[in-house]
């Protein structure tokens, strides 16, 4: 914990959250697909922290977060209160880290933050087979439209999984926080 010691409790509280909590906000931002949906995204979240804390390749202080949200395990239950704050403590959480923790450690904290939102919203296929032929024309034009964006502002285009797993409310919310966050995503 050699950078999570550097924080002052409240504000370590708040980060060693964080993966959890932006990973609950983005599932609970789409109530389609019932408990079947929740389920997936649930174990995704447990999977994904579980990775990142393997994952030594992000940044040092991502990982030891990571590694101790996942050590907290037994207070995700207490921690899936309050919800809607998220955004917000996604848009503070640079300014209090910022005299703690050093910058390129903090912006790769945020984007694995980000990343952590993006595969938890991937974890549960929006449109399948039994989707109406409404949802999936839908899914499909906003496939075209995202993939033909994609050329003029010379990003990479959204891949199809993305669009057909990512909600309409789950990509709100992951462009809500990654604002917040200050994360550039391709959506």
């Amino acid at each position: 914990m050699k950078n999570l010691s550097k924080l002052p409790e409240d504000i370590r509280n708040i980060v060693i959250r964080m993966p959890f909590r932006v990973g609950l906000f983005v599932s609970e931002s789409d109530q389609t697909g019932g408990d079947e949906s929740a389920e997936a995204e649930r174990k995704a979240l447990e999977n994904i922290v579980t990775f990142y804390v393997e994952d030594t390749v992000k940044g040092e202080f991502a990982h030891e977060v990571m590694e101790e949200t996942l050590n907290h395990k037994s207070d995700w239950a207490n921690w899936s209160v309050d919800l809607d704050k998220v955004p917000e403590e996604c848009l503070h959480i640079g300014y209090q880290l910022k005299d703690y923790i050093d910058e390129k450690e903090i912006s790769a904290f945020k984007q694995n933050l980000i990343e952590v939102g993006i595969v938890i919203a991937q974890a549960y296929c929006e449109v399948d087979e039994t989707s109406t032929a409404g949802a999936k024309l839908e899914a499909y034009t906003s496939l075209f439209l995202r993939r033909f964006q994609s050329m003029f502002a010379e990003e990479p285009a959204p891949t199809h999984d993305y669009v057909l797993n990512v909600s309409k409310s789950e990509r709100g919310a992951l462009k809500l926080l990654s604002n917040n966050l200050n994360v550039k995503v391709s959506f």
